[in-house]
């Protein structure tokens, strides 16, 4: 799923009017928030809410009395965001940033791709450390690794998932190579 972070609410009420239209696609919000978090932000925003489906798969997008609403906000991932810029004739407005590619755990959806395009899981026995270390890092553990764990105290490095992974397919000498990033 794309996991979804809402912008500064008060930044975005210095951008719109009184009437407001909140586009929001029928996937992917609701995967990273409830209903009720969607309706309360549409509440903050002044905006009434029209619900389509996958925006991404470009549904027909029929707003009647277009000219009625000062902005046009969209609830959904930047493909969708941009689906809706060129279907209409409005400006509109993102109301969430795209973070990446994610997955539930328990009540949380954590990510685990950045959607990168350069995608070394063949390297890393399966898992992705540019997504999942809070670092970005590309070959290995930083300094702050304690006892295995991130410096950041509340998961485990990544690299050690990486170690113990490719350790248990004897892939150690895999392991310490290094991996050098394509340029695009």
């Amino acid at each position: 799923m794309i996991t979804l972070k809402i912008k500064d609410i008060e930044k975005l009420k210095k951008k719109i009017g009184k009437n407001n239209l909140l586009i929001v696609c029928g996937l992917c919000p609701y995967w990273n928030f409830s209903v009720d978090e969607i309706d309360n932000l549409a509440k903050r925003l002044d905006a009434e809410i029209l619900k389509l489906p996958a925006i991404c798969n470009r549904p027909e997008i029929d707003i009647k009395n277009l000219n009625d609403y000062d902005n046009i906000l969209v609830f959904s991932c930047g493909a969708g965001i941009q689906i809706v810029a060129e279907t209409i004739d409005m400006e509109v407005i993102p109301v969430v940033d795209t973070t990446g590619i994610g997955a539930k755990l328990k009540d949380n959806v954590e990510i685990y791709c950045k959607a990168c395009g350069n995608c070394i899981l063949d390297l890393t026995a399966g898992i992705c450390p540019i997504a999942r270390c809070p670092k970005s890092l590309y070959n290995g553990p930083c300094g702050g690794v304690q006892d295995g764990n991130c410096e950041l105290g509340d998961r485990k490095c990544v690299w050690v998932l990486i170690f113990e992974r490719m350790k248990k397919f004897n892939q150690l000498d895999d392991f310490i190579k290094v991996r050098i990033p394509e340029m695009r």
